[in-house]
Order: C-alpha cells, then structure tokens, then sequence
C-alpha cells in the first residue's frame, strides 16, 4: 500500500546531517521533544556527538542512512521511545545499549548514582574497596556507572529477568566492565544468599497499577510493565527491599532507593525511629522533588518484619 507523502522524507540529491536534522524537526514538530528527539536521532544514525551535529552538518548520508531515518521518524511517530528505537540511551558518562526487556534510564536515576557516590566519598577510610549491591539491575545502568565512577568498588548485579541480565551484560562487556561487576539472575536479595555489602541500591518497581492512566503514552505502551508497576499502591517491592536490606548490610551500610515523589515520605517514616536504621533522609531529584531515600543500617542484629510490631509496641 502506498504510503502518504507525510510519510516519507523529502528527496534530497546528497543528504547531509543538516538536511536530516530540517527532516526530523518537520517531521517530528508536534511532539513537545521535537528538537531532542531530532537531534538523538540523526546524532546517533551519523555516529556523531550532539555536540558535532552543527560541527559536521555538511557531512553526507548514504541511501541507506537516509531510510534508515525515514523508519526510525515513523517509529518515534507511532510513540516508540527514542532509545528503544536506537537501541542507545546515555546515562551519567555511559552510553548504554537498551531494548524493551529494560527501562529507559532516566536522570532521576542518576541523581541516585550521585546520592551513593557521595556517601562512598564520605567513608572512603573506611570502605576502601566498599562491597555494592544493585537490585533490579535492568540495563545495568546503576551498577556499571557505580563500578566506572568507583574504581575499587566491588559490585554485584541481580534481576529477575534473565533477559534483562543478558542486556546488563553486553553493556558491561562493552564498556570494558565485565570484570568488576557480578550478574546473578534471580528476585531482589535471593541470588546473593547471606553476603553482606557496604551499599544496597535499587530502583525498584514504584508506580501504582492504577496511576498507568498518568504516564506518558511512549512509557505505558513500550517500557516493561513488571520494571514499572508494584502492588499495594506501588509500594510492594519498596517494603520487601526494606524488610531484608538490614541482613545484607554491614554495620552503617547504606541503602539507597529512588522512589516517587508521591510515597516518598511515607517510606522514610517506615524506616524513621525503627530499630534497624539511622539517618534517614530524602535527596531531591533535579526538579526539587523528593526522589532518593538514604538511610544507614543500625548497630545491632536485624530484626525480622514480623517482630516488628512487638519491638515497637
């Protein structure tokens, strides 16, 4: 069936990246992000840095290429996430591949990486080759940013889903990270049996099934659904993380979680005043919204969830 000449990009003679960026701006001006998505787009068909586009405008596309845009405009038309349609997403220093099986990395998620740096700057006498765990791995996107912005840390990964450590794995081969950062498949602290770390990461599932009707179209019909949604108004995965993180920490070991901004003072008063943890505090995401919850493991043995109404009654 013919397509409509909407859809197909204009004939140029020798396309150039300046021809593809008028293309996919036109193309792509009903959408708030037009001008992002047009220059992530072309940057990542020329090989080029954003920074290089204006650089190297004059630079020629093949045939190839110019199709190659052409599907990729109807793609991000139809509401596909620019990543998932390049297969590319950068995060903190990285550029990570990622596919449908695994979030979009987003930068709340990097003002975690930073949250738990700055911690690790703080002990560094006395974690100097500090144990790291990230629960629900994903891309790997907490994990190898951790183990390239800390050398000596020593991490470990874990997901559920095996497809989703077989993309966390491919980024740490490429990255040259493989060698620093364990993978195990299984559900949140299973995988790693009684050890215990310095640091446990994690974001987890937040969103409540019924707020999906909130999120943007290209997040609800593209990202993994188990990555995105938890029970108990989003807060199920949250408290399981909560209820086991003081076994798999050591004395003063940090657990760090992203969370929404909604819920995110009632799961710091969960931890505020329990036996188990100190130092509770919210770190707030670019936007000054609270998204990052802090706290660091208690002296003492850990308490088991079902005691804790008796110890605190």
């Amino acid at each position: 069936m013919r397509r409509p000449p909407s859809a197909i990009l204009p004939r140029v003679e020798i396309p150039t990246v300046l021809d593809a960026l008028r293309s996919a701006r036109s193309r792509l001006a009903a959408l708030p992000t037009a001008e992002s998505d047009a220059a992530e787009l072309v940057s990542r068909l020329a090989g080029l840095a954003r920074g290089e586009l204006h650089l190297r405008r004059d630079l020629e596309l093949t045939p190839e290429q110019w199709r190659t845009l052409e599907s990729w405009l109807r793609r991000r038309l139809a509401g596909e996430p620019v990543q998932y349609i390049t297969r590319r997403a950068a995060f903190r220093d990285l550029d990570l591949v990622v596919e449908p099986s695994v979030l979009v990395p987003r930068p709340e998620t990097e003002v975690l990486v930073g949250a738990v740096l700055a911690v690790l700057r703080e002990e560094l006498w006395r974690w100097p080759r500090p144990r790291v765990l990230d629960l629900g791995t994903g891309s790997g996107a907490i994990a190898l940013a951790l183990a390239s912005e800390w050398r000596d840390a020593v991490v470990t990964a874990t997901d559920a889903s095996e497809r989703a450590l077989a993309v966390a794995r491919v980024n740490a081969e490429r990255l040259e990270l493989a060698p620093r950062v364990t993978f195990l498949e299984g559900h949140w602290f299973e995988p790693v049996g009684d050890e215990r770390f310095e640091v446990v990461v994690s974001n987890p599932p937040y969103i409540a099934p019924e707020e999906a009707a909130d999120l943007p179209p290209e997040v609800r019909e593209h990202e993994p659904h188990a990555a995105l949604f938890a029970g108990e108004r989003g807060l199920a995965d949250l408290r399981e993380i909560v209820e086991e993180a003081p076994r798999h920490l050591v004395t003063g070991g940090l657990l760090a979680l992203e969370l929404a901004e909604a819920r995110a003072f009632e799961v710091a008063a969960w931890l505020e005043g329990a036996h188990d943890w100190r130092d509770v505090r919210l770190v707030e995401d670019l936007s000054g919204r609270p998204r990052v919850l802090l706290a660091r493991r208690e002296h003492g043995p850990a308490i088991a969830p079902q005691q804790w109404g008796e110890e605190r009654g």
